[in-house]
């Protein structure tokens, strides 16, 4: 059984007009992800932390790992 793709959002929400500066989804995105399939969702995923500034990046890859944990509990 594979696991359900974690929404990028860590609660850090900015928009630029274009993308969402924490985690680089645009507008639009962050509406389909509600609807998305699983493989959708890795494709925001992917697409969306590509649009991230390095340091931007550094700071959602570990806020991402540890929202991973804590979905995942003990």
């Amino acid at each position: 059984m594979s696991k359900k793709v974690l929404s990028p959002c860590i609660d850090r929400c900015f928009t630029n007009g274009i993308n969402c500066t924490s985690c680089g989804r645009t507008n639009d995105e962050v509406q389909e992800w509600f609807d998305a399939n699983e493989e959708r969702r890795k494709e925001i995923l992917e697409e969306s932390t590509k649009r991230l500034d390095p340091s931007a990046y550094d700071f959602w890859e570990e806020m991402y790992e540890y929202k991973k944990e804590e979905q995942e509990g003990p």
